[in-house]
């Protein structure tokens, strides 16, 4: 049994993978670019490794033969590089002819927000498997430098890092203990008095054991739960020119969107704000849902068209003001709308609150509140534009802003929530009229604010009509919108109901969940219940148009992350990253105008992911040191064999 093992291990074919497979240079090259790989296209990553192999060990032997012929071997290796990187160009100038972006664009870009070009990855692979097996062999067999050899393992980190990502905690494990591994093979050992050279068998043996051990005790030791503070390095990545290049094509300001920009995790700073509270800030809205799950807009009415004029809107407040000064007045219309409780009430004050905000980035697009009132001194009003939904177009917001808005939340006031609960669209527009002819003789500015407010509801209602003729439709939701608002009355209730109706049916945050082709809002509603605000959002739109109420999807900003910083003489407060980007809806509810909503359930925090990731550490530490004293144990019993069968011979 012994002999036909050692005759196993001396065959020729054994032999060969032996020398293919132990190689620690050569390993290393090929978990550089399995890590790689991993990150472009993650399904195929063993593929990868299996090819990057074999090549890897031609590569290598070209390698050698260029080492040990100077000027021959720097012919020969001009004359590789040229062949590869005139096979990369062809193939990345032949795909970007089926491929939306080019390829210098797509590898830029985080992978997150484009969508994926197989002959592209190809390129990247065949790039990637050239140029680190050439460093990785340069500077451990020509010029042994293991500090460089590290910064070769932060090039594929640093693809992870620009997207926040984590990587499987089983490729650390063996980058770690490949890096290791070449650490000490290419450390030369000698005979002194300090340190005795043990024969090959012992050697290998010795590191193979010190490289486990290091795998398994990395793994296995609990790592504590810490929130890194990324700000430096992440404002520093931001100056370089891809940063440019990748805000350009993930830029809000589009006529079609789709999830892609909500899923992204990129922790670079764009945003520094002062503001009284946490918002809600959009830079864009869309009308137009499709089948294709995608947001599209409408020109006239998304896009900013005209130039700024101020004020921007009416104060909610005034509005709820005048419809009970014209209750006092006539008791009978108090009557007719049921609002003859708050005829006496003193409504809270809705004060207008000022924001100021600065980017390092030369935006074209102003986040702002859905209810901006006007905008500051800072930027001259002639270079602005502004759409139907006051979105804001200029050719530069950089040097800073400031504007001043009213809140959404005056709505949360109890009895601001009341007053709203008695006002349907079912006839908003005869109390409207009725409280007019009350106001027009009392007090002429109330009655002329109320005129606006007929016209604005006009147009909301046409604008429902003109989208709901081209939306995406759906029975199954239309029956979903009338059965959640049932038992409602007023618009407010109604959206709070949709808006509730996400949390109450267990419905999952999940910036991992991958969609098929064939989902949308209806898959998303009725099957998966699984997305991201984008799904929240657009699901909250269509069944809002079903029951009833004008809708549209708005794109921007979350604004909640607390961060001091004074600049430009403003102590700014928060802080907007580029994971910050979020959607939400903004509805017409009677009685108030456009607000926003939020029916996007709460995600995981940052520590738990954190310690989910540790835990799977862990696991793998664990997994591996079954395995080694699983292959202890063979190692054992073939040794308690083979001397038996030594013995009985």
């Amino acid at each position: 049994m012994w002999n036909k093992l050692k005759n196993l291990s001396n065959h020729s074919v054994m032999r060969f993978f032996i020398k293919l497979l132990g190689d620690p240079v050569r390993l290393y090259a090929v978990f550089l670019v399995t890590t790689v790989m991993y990150y472009y296209h993650a399904s195929m990553t063993a593929i990868y490794t299996v090819i990057a192999i074999f090549i890897s060990f031609v590569m290598m032997k070209l390698y050698d033969f260029i080492a040990k012929h100077k000027y021959l071997g720097i012919l020969v290796y001009l004359i590789y590089m040229f062949a590869g990187l005139s096979g990369i160009s062809m193939l990345t100038n032949w795909a970007s002819k089926s491929y939306s972006i080019s390829f210098f664009v797509w590898f830029l870009t985080p992978q997150s927000v484009v969508a994926f070009s197989f002959w592209y990855t190809v390129a990247i692979y065949i790039l990637m498997l050239g140029f680190l097996t050439s460093v990785v062999y340069y500077f451990s067999k020509i010029r042994y430098r293991m500090s460089m050899q590290f910064l070769i393992m932060l090039i594929p980190l640093s693809l992870y890092a620009k997207e926040n990502q984590h990587m499987p905690a089983i490729l650390v494990i063996i980058l770690l203990a490949s890096y290791f591994l070449l650490m000490i093979y290419c450390k030369m050992l000698c005979n002194t008095k300090e340190v005795r050279y043990l024969p090959s068998y012992q050697s290998r043996m010795s590191i193979a054991m010190y490289v486990l051990g290091f795998s398994v005790i990395a793994s296995v030791i609990p790592k504590p739960n810490i929130i890194p503070d990324r700000e430096f390095i992440d404002n520093a990545m931001s100056y370089s020119s891809w940063s440019d290049i990748l805000m350009n094509a993930i830029s809000m300001f589009t006529n079609t969107t789709d999830n892609s920009m909500a899923v992204s995790n990129n922790t670079r700073t764009l945003y520094y704000v002062q503001a009284p509270e946490s918002l809600r800030l959009r830079t864009q809205t869309y009308s137009y849902y499709l089948a294709d799950d995608s947001w599209n807009v409408i020109e006239n009415y998304d896009k900013p068209l005209e130039f700024l004029t101020e004020p921007l809107t009416y104060r909610p407040q005034d509005v709820l003001q005048a419809i009970l000064d014209a209750c006092k007045l006539d008791s009978q219309f108090a009557e007719n709308y049921h609002l003859q409780d708050f005829t006496n009430i003193t409504l809270p004050e809705q004060d207008l609150h000022a924001l100021y905000m600065y980017t390092w980035y030369k935006t074209q697009v102003l986040p702002s509140p859905v209810r901006t009132y006007q905008l500051g001194t800072e930027i001259s009003k002639e270079n602005i534009k502004i759409s139907a939904t006051n979105t804001f177009q200029s050719n530069d917001f950089s040097n800073g802003v400031s504007l001043a808005y009213y809140s959404d939340s005056y709505a949360k006031y109890e009895i601001i929530n009341q007053i709203l609960q008695n006002l349907s669209n079912q006839n908003y527009e005869n109390l409207l009229q009725d409280a007019i002819k009350i106001l027009k003789n009392t007090n002429s500015e109330q009655a002329e604010l109320l005129e606006q407010i007929i016209s604005e509801y006009a147009e909301a209602y046409e604008y429902l009509e003109q989208v709901q003729k081209q939306d995406f439709q759906s029975d199954k939701i239309n029956l979903l919108a009338q059965e959640i608002t049932k038992d409602c009355y007023s618009d407010f209730e109604k959206a709070k109901a949709i808006e509730e109706y996400f949390i109450k049916q267990d419905f999952v945050y999940d910036l991992s969940y991958e969609k098929s082709d064939f989902e949308n809002a209806e898959y998303f509603l009725t099957e998966s219940k699984t997305g991201v605000c984008y799904e929240f959002a657009t699901a909250m739109v269509l069944l809002c148009r079903n029951a009833g109420l004008p809708a549209r999807y708005a794109q921007g900003y979350n604004l909640s992350e607390l961060y001091n910083r004074e600049i430009n003489q403003h102590q700014t407060n928060y802080v907007i990253k580029v994971r910050d980007a979020h959607a939400f809806p903004e509805v017409y509810i009677s009685g108030y105008g456009w607000i926003s909503f939020e029916p996007t359930v709460p995600s995981m925090e940052i520590l738990e992911n954190t310690q989910a990731e540790n835990q799977n550490i862990m696991k793998w530490g664990f997994i591996i040191l079954t395995f080694a004293i699983l292959g202890g144990l063979i190692l054992f019993i073939l040794r308690m064999v083979r001397e038996k069968f030594f013995l009985k011979n």
